[in-house]
This record gives structure tokens, sequence and C-alpha cells, in this order.
């Protein structure tokens, strides 16, 4: 609003900007179309975190750039004859290839989880192979599934029967058990 411009002195008029929104049909339907739209598209996202992972919900987020464009070629090829939309031009060849960029850039940084590029030393994956640094990270989120198991058993273990014992590591060599009086067997 304090910067120079053409806006009636401005750059952007919030107060003219609200004058047109209140008298004119046209830009209030408008505007309840896109928040219907913003809404759903944010709804579906949350549901595809919800469903899948936020992996897929990164490499989903990629095809907006590219849906957006698409649909200003067909606006201007198909439904409007020229008059709107955007033209195909010597510079389309880069942004298309951007686009594959994106695409693939997002689908190998999520390695190794579902839905990702591995690079294996393939022709596409210009012959990168990462196959070991994905087989420790495999290791290491197996690791993290058995972790996760044990302190859920340890944790219901607990709840049948509290004592000291379910506080105690399973790695707890036999010696060690001994000495406190954990490693005999008592009949109850």
């Amino acid at each position: 609003y304090f910067l120079p411009g053409e806006d009636h002195g401005s750059y952007e008029d919030p107060f003219n900007t609200y004058a047109m929104f209140m008298n004119s049909p046209v830009i209030q339907y408008a505007f309840i179309v896109y928040f219907f739209a913003i809404f759903g598209y944010n709804l579906f996202a949350v549901l595809v975190t919800f469903a899948l992972n936020s992996v897929w919900h990164a490499i989903l987020d990629n095809f907006r750039p590219i849906t957006v464009w698409l649909t200003d070629l067909a606006i201007y090829y198909v439904f409007t004859g020229g008059a709107y939309g955007e033209t195909w031009t010597v510079y389309s060849y880069l942004q298309l290839a951007g686009m594959m960029v994106l695409l693939y850039g997002t689908s190998v940084y999520n390695a190794p989880h579902a839905g990702s590029v591995k690079l294996k030393g393939q022709w596409w994956a210009l012959w990168v192979d990462l196959s070991s640094e994905y087989d420790a990270v495999e290791e290491e989120l197996h690791e993290a599934e058995l972790h996760d198991e044990w302190e859920q058993k340890r944790e219901e273990f607990k709840m049948r029967r509290p004592s000291s014992m379910a506080e105690r590591s399973p790695h707890v060599s036999i010696h060690t058990q001994a000495l406190a009086g954990m490693g005999t067997h008592k009949i109850v």
C-alpha cells in the first residue's frame, strides 16, 4: 500500500480490492471456486500423507507445476484458440527438461523408500551405484523397526507384571542377572 505504483497511486490498494470484491459477483464466484479448489487440494494432500506417507506427498507435490503448465498449454491450444494460456516456444523444451529433472530428482532423493528410484548403476542412473548406501539405510530402518517392536513388547510386559526385571535391557549378561538375583527361575 505504501509502495508507489499504478493502482490509484500505490502498488496495491487493499481498499480498492475490497470495494471491487464487494461489488463484483464474478470476483466473488471466482473466490468461492478458488477457495474450494485449494481446500480440496490440501484435503487430498493430507489424505495422501495419512494413507501412504510424506514421501508420496513430496512426489505428488511436484506434479502441481507440471499440471499448471499443461493446463496453460491446453487453454491456449484447445479451449480458447490462442486467446488465453501459454504458447509453446523454443524455451518450452528447456521447461520440459526442467520438469523432468524435478521429478527425477525428487524420486531419487527419497530413495530407498517405497515409490522412489534407486540408483544401482543403470544407464538412466548415469551408472551411479548407491546400492551399499541403500542397504545401510534399509538395515537402519530394520533395526529401528525391531527396536520399536522390542519397546512395545517391553511395555506390554510391564503392564502385565510390574517388576524391576522389565526395566532391564535384554542385553544384560547372565552373570549380572545372577548377581542381581534375576537369573534364578522361580516357580510361581
